[in-house]
């Protein structure tokens, strides 16, 4: 059950090593990851980026998310499972110029249709101040627990 195969009607999942430099830029801007943790902050030029996802590629599936037309518009960082869990942390960001057009609540659900049944739970850390994101995941039916600075959705997806 990849990632790659995720699709919803207006983006396609795709491998992040694909994006280019350009769109790189726009998905690591100060804006688009300043809720994110602090390791997507310091990153500087296009290598320093890419060296980055490839360290989080040893814990997580990291997939790029492109419009129907190709542009790279987004990451999905999705925790691999341990042996004996079925929860998988989902970390999720869009640059800054598709903000406002309901990508993010579309990647959910579809998040959410490929998931349906497997008997995972899809788990996501939103820090306090980032309403639009806790807004996304309630909409969606994920549950809140409070956890110190920032709150945590879960969502089961039954078995």
């Amino acid at each position: 059950m990849s990632l790659l195969d995720l699709k919803t009607s207006r983006l396609r999942a795709g491998a992040w090593q694909d994006l280019t430099a350009a769109e790189l830029e726009g998905l690591f801007a100060p804006k688009v990851v300043q809720w994110l943790p602090a390791g997507f902050q310091a990153q500087g030029g296009d290598q320093s980026r890419r060296d980055f996802l490839a360290a989080v590629s040893q814990q997580a599936e990291v997939v790029a998310l492109r419009t129907v037309s190709g542009e790279g518009v987004g990451l999905i960082i999705l925790s691999l499972t341990e042996d004996s869990s079925s929860t998988r942390n989902l970390g999720y960001l869009f640059a800054e110029a598709v903000w406002g057009q309901g990508l993010a609540s579309e990647l959910i659900a579809g998040l959410q249709a490929h998931f349906r049944g497997s008997g995972v739970t899809l788990s996501g850390g939103v820090m306090q101040e980032n309403a639009a994101s806790a807004r996304v995941l309630q909409k969606a039916g994920f549950t809140p627990a409070p956890a110190g600075e920032e709150t945590v959705y879960s969502w089961y997806s039954g078995a």
